[in-house]
């Protein structure tokens, strides 16, 4: 079968969807042709084990990029010799857009899957709510056109009406990269050398994009609460984004200057493998992500979540025996923090639970794409 899969979001970016695009694209690529149609990021194309067709496209940030694929004449060269049997939409802008056309002009089935509540996301930047609107209205007149629409989490089935599609929605979670990870105490004395953890003996780990809409406000807030029982423990922001200076101020005004590491942007693999497995806790109490790979991260290194209730990142965990899912409260969040700070044996049989029972491989990610992309190619 020849796959082409859009998407407006890949590497060089370090985000979810850039690693959920590539994880399916080499499932699917072990028995089939796969090629990524993606933004051109003004960088030398880095080997893949399958194709690329870049499309030209303008810088926005530096992790994004807005792509023009109508006026791509290479672009579409390579994609019309590639003649792809389905065509799956990893994003919803102008990719996904380009796409739709093009399966609707050669009768080819598009389908997408869609990881982000843009809703949260457009509300970051855009103030008015005419304007948001109009936006994620637009999201489900895409929505509409495709042969099937996915999403990752049944969190984001209630997110997609609310825009106003109201067709039938199907879940697929994320796989993961991911080795089972045998040398663990190897593995943490990268970190615990680099940020001066010898001594420590509680240390929480978040790994993703330092912005208010991760909810990382709660996070300190709710290590507030713990530092006045239990002063001793480090907390470590792995990551980067717009909102670094605020929560770093956020962190000091609260007093817990000492206890904070925000480490910035890790692209060296050895030690973020080495970040999430010096952690004894992975606090993730995001409302916006659905189902984040990086929970699964921590759970390959056998460090257990804590997440909030009723939210996507919450799905794959059972709460008590894989992970820890509490009542979206800063004062909840907290107790259960210093609960396994004092039962430190239950937090580690936790977090080899988690490692045995959380991660997905890409491949059964891929053959439950594959049985759907059969049903709509043999019905087109």
């Amino acid at each position: 079968m020849k796959i082409a899969i859009f998407t407006d979001s890949y590497f060089p970016g370090i985000g979810g969807t850039e690693k959920a695009t590539f994880g399916l694209a080499n499932a699917l690529n072990k028995d089939n042709e796969v090629v990524v149609c993606c933004p051109s990021y003004h960088q030398k194309e880095q080997s893949s084990p399958f194709k690329v067709l870049r499309a030209r496209s303008i810088r926005l940030t530096s992790n994004d990029n807005f792509a023009f694929p109508e006026i791509s004449c290479s672009f579409k060269k390579e994609l019309k010799t590639f003649a792809p049997d389905i065509i799956h939409c990893q994003s919803v802008s102008p990719m996904a857009a380009y796409a739709l056309k093009y399966g609707k002009k050669h009768n080819i089935p598009v389908v997408m899957t869609v990881h982000t509540k843009f809703r949260t996301a457009f509300s970051r930047s855009i103030k008015s709510k005419s304007i948001v609107n109009f936006l994620v209205k637009n999201i489900a007149k895409k929505l509409r056109k495709a042969d099937k629409v996915f999403t990752v989490s049944s969190d984001m089935i209630p997110e997609l009406n609310s825009y106003g599609y109201k067709g039938e929605i199907s879940i697929i979670r994320n796989g993961a990269t991911f080795e089972r990870v045998k040398n663990l105490d190897e593995i943490k004395q990268l970190a615990i050398e680099k940020y001066n953890l010898q001594n420590e003996e509680n240390i929480f780990v978040f790994v993703g994009h330092i912005v208010k809409f991760k909810n990382l406000q709660f996070t300190l807030d709710a290590l507030k609460l713990v530092k006045e029982t239990n002063p001793n423990f480090k907390m470590l922001f792995v990551g980067r984004g717009f909102d670094d200076e605020y929560f770093k101020n956020y962190a000091n005004k609260l007093g817990l200057e000492d206890n904070v590491i925000f480490t910035g942007e890790i692209t060296d693999k050895a030690l973020l493998s080495s970040l999430f497995a010096v952690g004894h806790l992975y606090l993730f109490p995001s409302i916006f992500d659905n189902d984040p790979l990086t929970i699964v991260e921590a759970a390959v290194h056998k460090v257990p979540a804590i997440t909030l209730k009723g939210t996507g990142s919450s799905e794959r965990i059972e709460d008590g025996v894989s992970g820890f899912i509490v009542e979206n409260n800063i004062n909840d969040y907290a107790n259960k923090i210093i609960e396994l700070i004092t039962n430190k044996e239950y937090a580690k049989q936790v977090g080899e639970n988690a490692e045995r029972l959380i991660p997905k491989d890409w491949s059964q990610t891929a053959i439950e794409y594959l049985k759907e992309y059969n049903t709509l190619i043999n019905k087109n």
